[in-house]
């Protein structure tokens, strides 16, 4: 997901930073979104098919920009590729994957419109901020074998509301996970046959 150039009809990219193999994904389709750059110069864009309103993605655009920024401010780190795309998939069963550059959703964690509640568009918020901390914890740092997994979702599901807290102070976001978060995570753990948080993997399948 670098800059590309054609030739004879061969397509060739940038080399990224060493990436793992999971974290790798191609977007083709009937597309339209929207561009925008942080103050470093990072390409960031929100797409979606064509069935969708072309500012559907501008919420969404305007928080991974100023996410990104402060994450790089936060971590002290350059996001460390040049592009940030992000794509909304009709009937994506995942509720978002962090592939490196290209992260892709369920269109209903990432596009937003002139009906979408509060609600809706904090979670928006929280979902994106959520999968660019990825590009940091699990992308540009991953852990050794699949069993240590819980790293990355950790340090996610913390920084999404550091992040969301940080450029959006109004929301009281910290409230929502208060309220929500943390009872969630206390009924799920006290399940019976509740998985642990380190889980031992023998195979990556």
């Amino acid at each position: 997901n670098s800059h590309l150039r054609e030739e004879t009809g061969v397509w060739t990219f940038e080399t990224t930073p060493r990436m793992s193999t999971y974290l790798l994904a191609f977007g083709f389709g009937a597309l339209h979104g929207k561009t925008a750059k942080t103050k470093n110069g990072t390409e960031v864009g929100v797409f979606a098919t064509v069935a969708q309103a072309e500012n559907s993605v501008d919420f969404a655009l305007d928080i991974a920009v100023r996410v990104i920024e402060f994450y790089e401010d936060y971590f002290q780190v350059k996001y460390p590729i040049p592009l940030s795309y992000h794509l909304a998939l009709p009937d994506f069963s995942a509720g978002a994957m962090e592939n490196w550059g290209l992260v892709t959703y369920r269109e209903v964690y990432l596009l937003v419109d002139e009906n979408s509640s509060a609600a809706s568009r904090q979670q928006v918020a929280l979902v994106v901020a959520h999968e660019l901390a990825h590009q940091w914890f699990g992308n540009l740092v991953t852990m050794k074998w699949w069993d240590d997994l819980w790293l990355n979702e950790s340090f996610a599901n913390m920084m999404e509301y550091v992040s969301v807290n940080a450029i959006e102070p109004s929301w009281n976001i910290f409230e929502d996970f208060q309220t929500t978060g943390v009872p969630n995570a206390l009924q799920r753990d006290a399940t019976d046959g509740v998985q642990s948080v380190h889980m031992e993997v023998s195979h990556p399948d």
